[in-house]
């Protein structure tokens, strides 16, 4: 794997925003990692700390790196989308600025992509920045599309050491193939934060190509610690009208009907649960969220009926094997609830 003729070129893309902190730590574990066919771009949104003078004063002579500034923060999607435009891997990956990964960790990914054709996305083992505890051990979602990530906060006691599918692939550190982002599309512009790797992977499950977790290939993240911590009005509301948009786009109409419906009426529940406990803000947040998906829902519409004809090649039934039901989704919500990951 370390020959460059047999190494496929890998495009590491870095979304940076104000965090100078963690850019020294990141770029020097990628530097030593252990395949030497790649390049990084660290696409920064418009930071104000200084992170772009930093980066060019302390690596401006590394070949493998470009920067990408841009002059307001974009958010998640279009900030990586930007660094996709000019990326030139045959695979594309997109890491968090606020990682360390092993040095093995790019060559047990691409080995695992190159040796399965029906493979379009996969994640590593992300831990804790503790190294003991885990931050997730690849991702799913229920029929609701509440999302869980399998292991989070768990001691990493080898319970996770298989390779094996998963829904979707933790935006943190996810590698795709530049064959299948051109087929399924990049990150919805529309999803500023939260979702927007949820709602990739799943269409690339629709195209027919598999998400996996591949265990060999282990990062550590130091944002997962802060997960627990309770989110703003304003990063709800982007979670849950991504929640609504992802289910609008991708089940298929009789499916639509049947998950929708109830996700709706569980938020509105919460909503005036929230209400009543004059949370005011929180509560505003979930009622904007719906307001904002009846709005644009014109827009939305559009790229649902771009799913459903030009992408979706599997149904429902064979997406959805890879979901947890409702009923298993309630016995592990005490997890989800405790790192803040949903809120009803």
């Amino acid at each position: 794997m370390n020959n460059l003729f047999n190494s496929p070129f890998v495009s590491i893309i870095i979304l940076n925003y104000n965090g100078k902190i963690f850019l020294d730590e990141c770029l020097t574990s990628i530097f030593n990692t252990k395949y030497e066919n790649f390049e990084i771009i660290l696409v920064d949104n418009g930071s104000s700390d200084g992170s772009v003078e930093y980066v060019k004063e302390k690596y401006g002579e590394k070949e493998k790196l470009r920067i990408l500034a841009l002059n307001k923060n974009m958010g998640f999607a279009k900030g990586n989308n930007e660094g996709f435009k000019i990326a030139k891997g045959e695979y594309i990956i997109f890491l968090n600025n606020d990682v360390r990964v092993e040095e093995n960790w790019l060559k047990e990914l691409v080995k695992v992509m190159e040796e399965n054709s029906n493979i379009g996305a996969a994640q590593p083992k992300i831990l804790l920045d503790d190294g003991i505890h885990i931050d997730a051990a690849g991702c799913f979602i229920d029929y609701m599309g509440r999302v869980y990530q399998r292991g989070v906060f768990e001691k990493d006691k080898g319970q996770y050491n298989s390779m094996d599918e998963v829904f979707y692939a933790k935006g943190a550190a996810i590698i795709v193939k530049r064959k299948v982002l051109e087929e399924v599309g990049v990150f919805d512009p529309n999803y500023f934060l939260y979702y927007e790797e949820t709602d990739l992977c799943w269409r690339i499950w629709l195209k027919g190509y598999k998400v996996v977790y591949v265990q060999n290939s282990i990062i550590y993240h130091k944002g997962g610690a802060t997960i627990g911590k309770k989110r703003s009005p304003e990063a709800i509301f982007h979670a849950r009208k991504n929640h609504i948009a992802t289910l609008i786009k991708n089940y298929e109409l009789k499916n639509l009907v049947k998950y929708l419906i109830p996700l709706i009426i569980r938020m509105l529940m919460y909503t005036i649960r929230l209400f009543l406990k004059r949370n005011l803000k929180i509560g505003g947040a979930y009622i904007r969220a719906i307001v904002w998906n009846i709005v644009h829902l014109k827009e939305i519409l559009k790229k649902r009926a771009y799913v459903q004809k030009y992408i979706r090649k599997v149904s429902d039934k064979e997406v959805m094997s890879k979901m947890l039901k409702p009923s298993e989704f309630e016995k592990i919500k005490y997890k989800i609830k405790k790192v803040g990951l949903i809120e009803f």
